[in-house]
């Protein structure tokens, strides 16, 4: 898979997905005409994105599980590509 910077801090892979910070705890994510800000727990090294059990567009559509595989696989390789490593963490709300 691979990834151009579109600027310092945003990043689009070349299955369409685009990563971008928002701000020290939040990364948003856009895909296929879909939009939604995932919370992130930033370390030295590595960065936490919390997902929810059920995850969802920012417009409330369910995230299908291809989807899902593409967005995660995605925010792994952008990260690695900014040379960080990814854990996922489950979202309790």
């Amino acid at each position: 898979m691979g990834v151009q910077d579109l600027d310092s801090q945003a990043a689009r892979t070349d299955t369409g997905v685009l990563l971008q910070s928002l701000d020290r705890e939040t990364m948003r994510l856009e895909f296929a005409g879909h939009t939604m800000n995932l919370p992130v727990e930033r370390g030295l090294l590595s960065y936490g994105f919390y997902l929810p059990l059920s995850p969802q567009w920012s417009d409330g559509a369910p995230i299908s599980p291809n989807d899902l595989t593409v967005i995660k696989q995605a925010i792994v390789e952008i990260q690695k590509h900014w040379g960080f490593h990814v854990d996922f963490l489950v979202l309790e709300t």
